[in-house]
This record gives structure tokens, C-alpha cells and sequence, in this order.
């Protein structure tokens, strides 16, 4: 087993990642923030350090990654204030973070980028700054492949446990209503143990060449989503087709009140147009081939029934 840095441990992704790695025997060290929430870490056996990858050269960085194999970069600025954070952190981050993990002797960099740096289907590229950021970290990566191996991930839209952005959905199918887009667009998301399968096997199998799109193998409609949401929290509901222009509206109040408090919105006008205009769906075959035996396995059915029962079980819902 090998010894593994892991970035962004005390996030949603990352938490799962965290559990995984340490199960299948591999010395773990996380790095966190100094605001990081970091209760499930303390529960596992592994190293935390301090690091924010949105500081320029960070002494702690070097230091972490001596003697390490392996690198699986799930740390990342899902939520910034403006494209310039998400640059800082996504981009630049990125790239500070390979070149010291190439200095230090590391033999693989695992990187969880995301399906929007390719942007949504049809698209020529990224419509994002989230997803610029992360097509630039990509590309900082290419630049690094001869002096370390690399296999870049990209996962559509994740789920599961401990994931708070898909709480409010619950809570209100828990109240006999599902509300949705008044869109026909496809939808691919991807259960979180999934994803952990897939990091797993790209510690092991042989570098891609190009990025690999991690998602479900079913492709569903919104108002699939929401009969599957409404079993999942055993209450029979209504399903409230919402307009497109709503969640913009939504979108852009909750940047203006962002731009207020200083804050960064958990929800705006990117997530309002993920969700309501943009499909998110890909081939995952070149995926099954290089991470091979990876396949999804958990389909939305018994993902959101196991996100519920989890919500249930924190009091969640």
C-alpha cells in the first residue's frame, strides 16, 4: 500500500476519500484549512496538515509531500465571490501543488477536476468561471506529465451522504413536494461511492492520456429525479415544474446579497443555470476501459434512499 496525500479531506468528496484510502491501507495524510471542520478526520487513522492552496509558496507543502507515492487532489473553491478566487485556488493551486509533489519525488498525481471544464453538452468549452478553472488547472497538468504521472478525473454532478447541497430537496419531498426545473434536459449524476471507486482504481491502473468522465451509467429526467426523491424519503407529493427564469432570479438575488455580507453564495446564477438550461451527460466507456474493473455501480433509486436514511440518521430530516 502506499503512502498518499490527500487534499481537501474535510469536504463532502473528500471525507468519503479520506475513509476510503485508510480502509484500503494506505498512509493518509490530509491537508487541511485552518477553518476546515475536521470531526470525521479526527476519527480516522491518518496525518492532518495545514495548507491552503490559495497561499503562495507554503513551506508546508514540500514538507507533507516527502516520501509520498501518490497524490489525490480533491481540495478545490466550489463556491468563490469571483473568478479571480476560484483562479487562485482551482488554477494556480493546482499547478503550485504538482510542481511541488514533481519535486518531491511523487509518482502519480490523481486530479478530481470536473465535467465543467468541458462544459455542458454541446458546448465548445467552459461557460463558467468555476469551469475555467478548473480546464486551466488541466491544462497546468499537461505541462507536468513527463515528469510525473497523471490521470485527471472529471465527475459529473455528485451525491450522497454528508452532502448538504441537495438537503433542501429532501426536506422539501419530506414535506410532499418535489420542485424541478420546467426543463427536458438529461441528467447523469454520480453517487459519491462511486466516484471513491474511481479515485481508488486511478491510484492503480495505467496513466489516461486525456481526462475521464466519472458519472451514472443511466441518464434520467428531472421529473425521474424527483419520483425517485419522493420514494427515497417515503411520502407520496407533488412535483412543482419551476421555470427557468426562477432560478435565475434565485440566482442572481443570492450573489447580490453575497456581494453584501462578503460571503460567497451557496446558490447562484452558475448553479441556476446548471440545473435548469445545461445537460450534464457523458460517454463513460474510455472511463470503463483505463479504470477497469471500475464500473458505477449504485443507481438513483438506492443512491438518494441511501442519502436519505443517512440525513435521517444525523436528524438531518
Amino acid at each position: 500500500m502506499a503512502s498518499v496525500f490527500l487534499t481537501g479531506g474535510s469536504g463532502f468528496l473528500g471525507g468519503h476519500l479520506a475513509e476510503a484510502l485508510v480502509a484500503a491501507g494506505h498512509q493518509v495524510t490530509a491537508s487541511v484549512r485552518r477553518t476546515s471542520d475536521t470531526r470525521h478526520l479526527d476519527r480516522l487513522e491518518l496525518k492532518k496538515v495545514e495548507l491552503d492552496l490559495g497561499v503562495e509558496d507554503r513551506p508546508e507543502a514540500a514538507a507533507a509531500l516527502a516520501g509520498c507515492a501518490a497524490v489525490v487532489h480533491c481540495g478545490a473553491l466550489t463556491r468563490a465571490r469571483n473568478e479571480s478566487e476560484f483562479m487562485a485556488v482551482n488554477a494556480v493551486g493546482t499547478r503550485r501543488l504538482a510542481e511541488a509533489a514533481a519535486g518531491a519525488g511523487v509518482r502519480r498525481f490523481v486530479f478530481i477536476s470536473s465535467l465543467a471544464a468541458r462544459g455542458p453538452d454541446g458546448a465548445d468549452g467552459p461557460v463558467s468561471p468555476y469551469g475555467r478553472s478548473k480546464a486551466e488547472a488541466e491544462a497546468a497538468l499537461d505541462g507536468i506529465r513527463g515528469s510525473m504521472e497523471v490521470v485527471v478525473l472529471r465527475p459529473g454532478g455528485v451525491y450522497g451522504p454528508r452532502d448538504s447541497d441537495l438537503l433542501p430537496l429532501f426536506r422539501l419531498a419530506a414535506r410532499g413536494w418535489a420542485a424541478i426545473p420546467r426543463s427536458r434536459v438529461p441528467l447523469q449524476p454520480v453517487y459519491v461511492a462511486d466516484v471513491v471507486s474511481a479515485v481508488l482504481a486511478a491510484l492503480e491502473a495505467a496513466p489516461a492520456p486525456l481526462p475521464l468522465p466519472i458519472a451514472a451509467a443511466e441518464r434520467h429526467t428531472w421529473r425521474a429525479l424527483a419520483s425517485a426523491l419522493m420514494a427515497a424519503v417515503d411520502r407520496p407529493g407533488r412535483v412543482l415544474r419551476l421555470p427557468s427564469t426562477l432560478f435565475l432570479t434565485v440566482g442572481a438575488l443570492s450573489e447580490l446579497a453575497g456581494r453584501l455580507t462578503g460571503k460567497a453564495p451557496a446558490f447562484d446564477r452558475r448553479r441556476a443555470r446548471d440545473l435548469s438550461a445545461y445537460a450534464w451527460t457523458c460517454d463513460i466507456e474510455s472511463s470503463r476501459r483505463h479504470l477497469d474493473p471500475w464500473r458505477p455501480r449504485v443507481g438513483i433509486d438506492e443512491g438518494l434512499a441511501r442519502t436519505a436514511e443517512w440525513y435521517r440518521r444525523m436528524g438531518w430530516l
